[in-house]
Formats: structure tokens, C-alpha cells, sequence
């Protein structure tokens, strides 16, 4: 088995935002049993398996029309981190999954990975083929800052493959496999590239370590080894 590599490039925040907390209500039970917030076309629902361990933030979606339960889809769908006490949004995420408790996105998934202390928390958003959003949110009070973990990733996994192999791949975190944020900042994920209706992948095993100085998130890819 190859050592794990370490790789000295360091990024600092490429996507750093604090976004104003906009008061909402307080989320409250509905008849799926699902966590819902506000009224109206002003409604979002939590994203179930993505509370934080304190159980007070977690993931949660909207829409131009509110919380639509029917058949279309609904239309302009945004992904949220908010805090459940008050339905106040810290941050925007970047993917567009919805579930109403009897409908879904069809090939669209969210995922959190939370820290321990629930003041970190990784958004994992797929889509068909590809992570759409791949990030490291800080929660500081009424606000959140981001730090685009993809940005960071694909890049060094890109430039691990031949030269020929670089052009014409989708990058995707594995949610199949573990994905873990621990109180130092350590996230352990695998993630892959690969030609979409291609049956070849290129699997790796990667540890990053984030670390937040002065408000502001900074993260280093310490290791990365493939895997079959």
C-alpha cells in the first residue's frame, strides 16, 4: 500500500461570506413529521438527517412558490443552513435539493457532516453526475462564513491523473462511504473523478484539515491516496 501524500497547498477562503441572519419563525412539526418554518411562499422545511448534534441548526429548503407539495417540481429551489429556534438563515448553500415528506428531487441528495460541537458543518450537494457543491460552512453567532472545499480538492486530485486522463471529468464526494468533520477541523471524505457513461473511476481517499483564524476559514490537503 503507497504512504499517503502530503500536499503543501493552502488555500484561504475562495467563497468567504457572512450572510445576515433573516428572521423567519420557529420551526415547528408538520403532518409528516418533518420540521417546517414560517409561512407562506416564506416557508422551509429541514432536510431530514441534517440537525446538528446540539439541535439547533440544521439544513432546510424554499422555493419561489413556498413549500409546493404536488407535481411539478417546485420552481427556484434554494438550500439553506438556518437556526431551528427562530428559522433564522445564517447561510445559502449550493445545492437545490427539496423533499415535501411525500416527494423528492429525483438523482439529487444533501448531506451533513457535522462537528461535534455543531459550529462547523460540511454540505455535500449531488446532483446526476457531480457534486455541486462540496463546502465548509463556521457558524459565528447570527452568521455563517463558507470555504469552497471543492475548489481546493479537485484541483489536486486532477493532478494526479495523466495528463491525457485530466480533461472531461465530474468530480463527486462519495456519501456512500464515510464523511467525517471532527472538533480540530479534520474532514476525511473519498471522493472521485470520472467520465460520466464511462465505467472508468478514479477513487481517492483524502483528509483535509480547516482551520479559522480571525473569522476567516483557511483549509490544507494533507493527504490523498487512491483507492481501488
Amino acid at each position: 500500500m503507497r504512504r499517503a501524500l502530503a500536499f503543501p497547498l493552502v488555500l484561504t477562503a475562495l467563497f468567504a461570506q457572512q450572510v445576515p441572519a433573516a428572521l423567519a419563525q420557529a420551526c415547528v412539526a408538520d403532518q409528516h413529521g418533518g420540521l417546517v418554518c414560517g409561512q407562506g411562499k416564506a416557508a422551509m422545511r429541514v432536510v431530514a438527517d441534517t440537525i446538528s448534534p446540539s439541535k439547533n441548526y440544521a439544513f432546510a429548503w424554499r422555493s419561489e412558490q413556498g413549500l409546493s407539495v404536488g407535481d411539478p417540481p417546485p420552481p427556484g429551489v434554494e438550500n439553506l443552513l438556518i437556526r431551528i429556534s427562530d428559522g433564522a438563515v445564517l447561510a445559502k448553500l449550493g445545492g437545490e435539493y427539496w423533499a415535501t415528506g411525500e416527494m423528492r428531487a429525483n438523482r439529487y441528495e444533501l448531506v451533513a457532516a457535522w462537528s461535534p460541537d455543531s459550529r462547523s458543518v460540511i454540505e455535500v450537494a449531488n446532483s446526476r453526475s457531480k457534486s455541486d457543491s462540496f463546502a465548509y460552512y463556521r457558524i459565528e453567532g447570527a452568521t455563517a462564513v463558507k470555504f469552497d472545499l471543492r475548489a481546493l480538492v479537485e484541483p489536486v486530485m486532477t493532478a494526479r491523473l495523466p495528463p491525457r486522463n485530466r480533461q472531461g471529468n465530474s468530480f463527486s464526494v462519495r456519501t456512500d462511504l464515510p464523511l467525517t468533520l471532527d472538533e480540530r477541523g479534520r474532514v476525511r471524505f473519498t471522493a472521485m473523478l470520472y467520465v460520466p457513461k464511462s465505467e472508468t473511476t478514479n477513487d481517492y481517499k483524502v483528509q483535509v484539515n480547516v482551520r479559522t483564524t480571525g473569522g476567516k476559514p483557511s483549509a490544507q490537503v494533507v493527504s490523498m491516496r487512491r483507492v481501488k
